[in-house]
């Protein structure tokens, strides 16, 4: 089952909002999502939760940082993972009784800021990945079953909690602007993925976002991408859906609201947008219904037809 990270070196071109949107997206037609907050900020987490219950998770100790310090313990098992993840999330209805969040916690700054304390006596940032690297497939085992999409709302940096992630992730789809900063940001965020190793995660495209049709950079840096001219067909395939600078999709984030539905949260129109933008997430991931793959019609090539969302 696909684990997606939502990621950019450039802040500011709506990775929350739409890690949050696509993830709703997903659980608004049945299936269980699993939204992972990677970032300190923990604004996907206080748009999910409401900033009382994202409190008392951080208060409880349930949150990413606290299952990351679970992981380094010799009796940590996997079947813990579950305590870390708050179900029946989002502000729509009384929430989506299959889609849940694993929070984050402004704690998680510890990992980098004070090792000494979060690597409980590890001498080195090497030594301390390295137990953490024994827990990855039993994270990723654990995603697997217990998710039909897991979206990771990353922060702007390969902080330690994205470098655990990446090797977890079947893919990375890149939020951008389009314009020059925001793609140059895009760049230098594979040139890292691909010095690092991290070559079994794979870009799946390119987000447009906070796009204006009226704004001259935003037309020519799309229109570019599609020719494939340089440096923009270095980018992962730009999807074919973007997502417009609207103010619907800015209201949406409002956690005060109680909308019943998806497309009342988004706005039909908008809605629409996600739903488009998610179908072709299910193709180029090749995601099949575990109770479908047997019955799916084929493709010409014989391969398994993606379920439409």
């Amino acid at each position: 089952m696909p684990i997606i990270l939502l990621i950019n070196l450039k802040g500011g071109v709506a990775k929350t909002t739409n890690a949050v949107a696509i993830a709703e997206c997903f659980a608004s037609e049945g299936l269980r999502t699993l939204l992972i907050d990677a970032d300190h900020q923990c604004m996907a987490s206080e748009l999910l939760l409401g900033e009382d219950r994202l409190m008392r998770a951080d208060r409880s100790k349930t949150t990413l940082h606290d299952l990351l310090a679970a992981m380094l313990d010799d009796e940590f098992e996997p079947h813990q993972i579950g305590h870390y993840v708050v179900p029946g999330v989002s502000n729509i209805g009384d929430g989506i009784q299959n889609f849940s969040v694993m929070p984050c916690s402004m704690r998680i700054d510890d990992f980098s800021t004070n090792m000494a304390k979060a690597k409980r006596g590890f001498h080195s940032n090497d030594e301390f990945l390295t137990v953490l690297n024994r827990r990855r497939q039993q994270f990723q085992k654990w995603l697997s079953d217990n998710a039909a999409f897991t979206i990771v709302d990353c922060p702007p940096n390969l902080a330690l909690q994205v470098k655990f992630l990446l090797p977890v992730a079947d893919a990375f789809i890149v939020p951008s602007v389009p314009d020059r900063l925001s793609v140059r940001g895009s760049l230098y965020l594979l040139d890292r993925i691909a010095k690092l190793g991290y070559t079994r995660i794979k870009g799946i495209g390119t987000l447009w976002s906070l796009y204006r049709e009226q704004n001259h950079v935003h037309r020519e840096v799309v229109a570019r991408a599609i020719k494939g001219v340089e440096p923009f067909c270095r980018l992962p395939r730009p999807f074919e859906t973007i997502i417009p600078n609207a103010t619907a999709i800015a209201d949406a984030t409002d956690p005060d609201k109680r909308p019943a539905t998806f497309a009342a949260k988004y706005t039909p129109t908008f809605a629409k947008v996600f739903h488009r933008l998610c179908e072709e997430i299910v193709v180029r991931t090749e995601w099949q219904p575990a109770t479908q793959d047997s019955s799916a019609p084929k493709d010409k090539t014989g391969r398994r037809k993606a379920a439409k969302v």
